[in-house]
């Protein structure tokens, strides 16, 4: 079988391409790689999902193999459709794809790399009897948060197996979302605080409620946006309305496909989450001028920087999330310079234009770590030939 022209080849599992920051993650990793001439397959265990037409718009059709429910059976689909492929690099994108990626490479002789998209205690917590071994069957992880790799190390996995690669964002094409789509937020209504995520528990939305209740009591013309739909949405509106704050003081959106514009609309943003890993909205916030009041879940408390992009309250301190929000509703020249401190923060150390250098990077000190000597050819191949080699960004 004749070798691709490109000396690298990956292939990517992708748990799921619905719409959330692990997956928007994926695919931005799958172009970067792409446009650095490397060869890249995607492989998913769900189908007609929304990642897969923007997969396709690179000409990365996703090969379906969750056709049997049977993990077994998933994982013959998997390595049969990677035979033919010969990848030097099997990565997860999520999770629950970490033991079909530590499977398949070790029968394919490839570089098998995990993922963690939470904080670790998340994926712990929430996979039960299998956590251990989706822990550690794979000989090497790549999180997205510090904050990650210091909760793996009280759990006794060992630190040098955790690798950083930090979300990033596309501001180019972020911008170009922003000003696509109509006026959503009358600027009568301002001042407007908002926050995007999956209702779930994990995020703790009644925070963002009670906050919001809270603060309208010195300000009764702050309003609430709530972007996002999930298990928890029927409680969160009983509760808010429990709280006072229909019909005129939150209105929950949905899902929505303009989360670039109503950000760039909107005057604040709050994070509240128990659980996170490296917040994706975050980044959006950020890119939108909204300063930011944030729970220190994850590496929000790295990302926002107290003070100077906006601020990190203790989790369940609702009155110091209140008298932020109150700081900044009152504070047009305040909520200004935050704002433009965070665009200038997410220009310098997370954009997207910075990703193939550090995934490449990180690939090639995996690979020695592994002593995987095929892998590790093929990314001094590709890594010399395009990109110098240094150390690999974990702002």
């Amino acid at each position: 079988m004749d070798e691709p022209a490109a000396p690298l080849r990956v292939a990517l599992l992708a748990g799921t391409l619905t719409p959330g920051g692990a997956e928007k993650q994926l695919v931005y990793m799958a172009r970067a790689l792409l446009k650095s001439n490397v060869a890249v397959r995607v492989y998913s265990l769900r189908r007609d999902e929304f990642y897969e037409a923007a997969l396709r718009r690179l000409n990365l059709e996703p090969t379906w193999i969750g056709r049997n429910e049977n993990p077994l059976l998933r994982l013959s689909t998997f390595v049969r459709a990677l035979r033919a492929y010969r990848p030097h690099i099997i990565q997860s994108g999520h999770f629950f794809g970490n033991l079909y990626v530590a499977f398949a490479a070790r029968l394919l002789g490839a570089l098998a790399i995990g993922s963690i998209r939470n904080d670790g205690f998340y994926e712990v917590q929430t996979t039960g009897r299998w956590a251990p071994w989706l822990l550690r069957l794979p000989r090497s992880l790549i999180a997205n948060s510090h904050s990650a790799r210091q909760n793996l190390r009280s759990m006794r996995v060992s630190e040098a197996m955790c690798h950083i690669v930090p979300n990033v964002i596309d501001l180019v094409d972020f911008d170009a979302q922003a000003l696509a789509v109509r006026p959503i937020i009358r600027r009568s209504e301002s001042p407007v605080l908002v926050t995007a995520c999956t209702l779930a528990n994990r995020k703790r939305v009644d925070r963002f409620l009670a906050a919001l209740s809270l603060a309208r009591r010195s300000m009764p013309q702050l309003r609430g946006i709530i972007i996002g739909d999930g298990p928890e949405r029927s409680n969160l509106e009983a509760l808010a309305g429990e709280c006072g704050l229909l019909p005129d003081g939150v209105q929950f959106l949905g899902r929505s496909q303009a989360v670039p514009a109503i950000l760039r609309q909107a005057d604040i943003f709050l994070l509240t989450s128990q659980h996170e890993g490296f917040p994706n909205v975050l980044l959006e916030a950020m890119a939108a001028r909204l300063p930011v009041v944030t729970t220190p879940a994850g590496d929000a408390g790295r990302v926002v920087e107290h003070d100077a992009t906006g601020y990190v309250v203790s989790f369940d301190d609702i009155d110091g999330m209140a008298r932020r929000l109150l700081q900044l509703a009152t504070s047009p020249p305040l909520r200004r310079q935050l704002g433009d401190a965070g665009r200038a923060r997410v220009e310098r150390s997370y954009s997207y234009t910075g990703l193939a250098s550090c995934l490449l990077e990180t690939y090639r000190g995996i690979a020695e770590q592994q002593r995987n000597r095929r892998a590790l050819t093929a990314c001094l191949s590709h890594s010399s030939s395009n990109f110098p080699l240094g150390v690999p960004r974990t702002h």
